[in-house]
């Protein structure tokens, strides 16, 4: 079995057919960010959840495994350096 099907946000999409406080306008948390996150903190598969975002990058909306898309980018970064990669930085150019 998918780990997605014990999710907690499964039951609360089919019962209430609310999804979209997960995935609230970018630059507005508040109510429905908070709302989403007390969904996950009682979610069994909260971790698996949190991994899948981590290693898909390309989730950068919504809240996975309890976590903002800020928080998840921070420890993305954290796990990085723990890992001694370093981050990527942009090359300066030469003023002319």
């Amino acid at each position: 079995m998918d780990w997605r099907e014990k999710a907690a946000c499964k039951d609360y999409y089919e019962q209430l057919k609310k999804k979209d406080i997960f995935f609230p306008p970018p630059g507005k948390p508040g109510s429905q960010t908070d709302a989403a996150v007390l969904v996950c903190s009682s979610c069994p598969v909260r971790e698996e959840c949190l991994e899948y975002a981590l290693d898909k990058k390309e989730l950068t909306d919504g809240i996975f495994g309890g976590k903002t898309p800020a928080e998840r980018k921070w420890l993305h970064k954290r796990r990085q350096a723990a890992a001694g990669i370093k981050p990527k930085t942009r090359r300066k150019r030469k003023k002319t």
